[in-house]
């Protein structure tokens, strides 16, 4: 009975101020907390949660959403019934009420820990970065001894991947192999981000490229100890070259042990296995100065590397543990996503019971696709996780409304809108392919994403594109037959590819063919009228745009050559009178599709009889010219 009363009384203090025989505390049946001291006459504290739109605001504060509105309005805030606000605005929008807020924080976070010296050892997390074709996954293959890097499509690394090398032994490594190709540099971020050990691959016969240049950079960022490792040293002249790598690692601020820094510089050959364990060590003896510790119980902390959607196992997640450990059935959120863990593998594909921190794994259970870089994170219920994850949207909504807001009132010029649809291997490709196209300017054409996702192309993204009139390109996904099929048969354009440049160049040529062409008139002869005349012309024998009376000129080539059907200016005293098409042009009496210089000839001119002795004409040609997407006009040589 009793809880009933309490029940009754609580629902009773969303609608309305407490009365003063009201309890301390209060919780509304909207959640918000509302609380006051007994015999207390002072103002009311409502606890509200992040991000609550106005709507919820007025709800939970007792008031009317039209005067809630009214005080946004004076303080210069124009809301959304149903849009988040953010916390400064909820706090001004409560002052201006008259209302004593206390704002509740809802995300999830990483939490503080100390580091301390009884945690248990766990294994180095090391980052293979470098340039595209200087071998890094070749290395990675010499170390598990398998053959990744044979299968690479245009032997570039497309995507981030997570391997356990000597599992189970003292010597135990996790590596992240990351792709070398430009428009992964987001990986590799991600890479460096999540290591305790950058190995910088560099190939001693081409040096240091832009890509070494930015994995130095993310390395200093994030303050990991490098290890050069100097590979392809079994080319001829590898002596000089290996010298001239030292130098070039010196001018870009990489102090060599040789030098008196503190980075090896091992030289190897990945496919020759020379100095593997030269370089394996200097590895080891880099985490042993590091001397790497995480505590292995409480809940698992970690980063999402990549997520791919996996047919009968829906989302599957590529993480790497930080803290503690990760089981099945735990619960999760990362980024927006949220779910129970239901299986886990390692690279291999074999179960484990759990994740212990350093561990690379791949689980199932996310239910729908985290992006690569988010936080990994273990809630204690389904309800935490939920409500982590719709605050986290709202976030992201009200992050929307108010860029919304600030655009409002700017004008922008009109460009033609090409759109596209995307689907692609893993969220990572995803990222990789938005990198690619996002460089091209929009001020004449502008691409427009009408849905861009993970999964093979289906029939309802062709029906789709097709309905939105866009073309469809597939990154490392095949194209079922009937999906092609119906493509085929309603005319959608869909291209796959494999190479990530080979995609961007497609995306390219797409938009440089839907830019209108430039249409520029060329001068390709002059004329000039020496005498007129009419001819009366029957019905059978007149063309459109003749009458009966037709004039016409009797002219000599000056310049060039005249063109029938071609269209003329007629000048008279240095001013144009007219400007149209020749729809008839003899050379004695017969019809001609054109006269040389110094010939004579007579034309008619559509619709037009006002000529005089002495006007000159010159003939036009029309040429429609290819414009690129950086506004260059071609040539008459392409």
């Amino acid at each position: 009975m009793w809880r009933i009363v309490r029940a009754a009384r609580s629902a009773a203090c969303a609608a309305r101020a407490l009365p003063r025989h009201a309890t301390p505390y209060c919780t509304s049946v909207s959640g918000a907390v509302i609380s006051r001291k007994r015999g207390s006459k002072g103002p009311r504290t409502v606890v509200l949660p992040e991000l609550c739109s106005a709507e919820r605001f007025a709800e939970l504060c007792a008031l009317q959403l039209p005067s809630v509105l009214s005080k946004a309005a004076e303080i210069g805030a124009e809301l959304t019934p149903r849009v988040p606000l953010p916390r400064d605005t909820l706090e001004l929008l409560a002052l201006e009420c008259g209302v004593t807020v206390s704002i509740r924080g809802v995300d999830a976070h990483r939490r503080d820990r100390p580091d301390s010296a009884n945690d248990p050892p766990r294994s180095p997390v090391v980052t293979l970065m470098g340039h595209v074709d200087h071998g890094k996954t070749s290395l990675l293959d010499a170390f598990r001894g398998s053959s990744i890097a044979a299968g690479e499509a245009g032997g570039i690394t497309q995507g981030i991947s997570a391997f356990m090398v000597d599992s189970g032994l003292a010597r135990e490594t996790t590596f992240i192999d990351t792709p070398g190709h430009e428009l992964f540099s987001a990986m590799r971020q991600r890479g460096a981000h999540a290591t305790d050990i950058i190995v910088l691959v560099v190939a001693v016969d081409a040096g240091v490229q832009d890509t070494t240049r930015e994995a130095i950079a993310y390395a200093k960022e994030v303050g990991a100890p490098l290890v050069v490792a100097a590979n392809k040293i079994d080319v001829v002249g590898s002596e000089q070259l290996l010298k001239r790598l030292t130098a070039q690692l010196l001018e870009n601020e990489v102090l060599l042990e040789e030098f008196g820094g503190d980075v090896p510089l091992v030289p190897v050959s990945a496919t020759k296995r020379i100095n593997l364990d030269e370089l394996r060590d200097a590895i080891l003896l880099q985490a042993e100065m590091l001397e790497l510790r995480a505590p292995r119980a409480g809940a698992a902390e970690g980063l999402i590397l990549e997520a791919v959607v996996h047919k009968g196992l829906g989302v599957l997640a590529t993480a790497i543990i930080d803290v503690g450990r990760l089981r099945p059935s735990d619960f999760v959120v990362a980024g927006f996503a949220w779910g129970r863990v239901r299986t886990m593998q390692d690279e291999l594909g074999c179960r484990l019971t759990e994740a212990p921190p350093g561990t690379p794994l791949r689980f199932s259970g996310l239910r729908e696709l985290p992006r690569a870089g988010d936080e990994l994170l273990v809630v204690p219920t389904e309800a935490r996780a939920k409500e982590v994850s719709e605050f986290r949207w709202n976030r992201a909504e009200a992050a929307k409304a108010a860029a919304v807001q600030a655009r409002r009132g700017k004008r922008r010029s009109a460009v033609k809108s090409v759109p596209l649809l995307i689907k692609v291997d893993s969220q990572g490709s995803l990222e990789a392919v938005r990198e690619g196209i996002s460089h091209f300017p929009t001020n004449v054409v502008e691409l427009s994403v009408v849905r861009a996702a993970v999964g093979l192309l289906n029939e309802a993204d062709v029906q789709l594109a097709n309905a939105v009139g866009a073309f469809v390109v597939g990154f490392n996904v095949p194209t079922p037959s009937q999906v092609a099929a119906l493509a085929a048969q309603l005319d959608v354009d869909v291209s796959s590819f494999d190479v990530i440049y080979e995609l961007v160049d497609c995306v390219k040529q797409k938009l440089e063919g839907a830019i209108e062409p430039v249409l520029q008139e060329r001068t390709t002869g002059e004329a000039e009228v020496l005498e007129v005349f009419t001819l009366t012309l029957n019905r059978k024998d007149r063309r459109e745009g003749m009458s009966k009376k037709t004039a016409v000129a009797g002219s000599r080539v000056a310049s060039g050559q005249a063109t029938n059907n071609s269209m003329v200016r007629i000048y008279r005293n240095e001013e144009v009178i007219h400007k149209g098409r020749v729809i008839s042009l003899r050379h004695f009496k017969n019809e001609v599709r054109s006269v040389k210089k110094g010939s004579e000839f007579g034309m008619v001119l559509h619709d037009f009889s006002g000529w005089e002795k002495g006007d000159m004409v010159v003939f036009l040609e029309t040429i429609a010219r290819k414009v690129s997407l950086y506004g260059t006009v071609e040539d008459d040589n392409g």
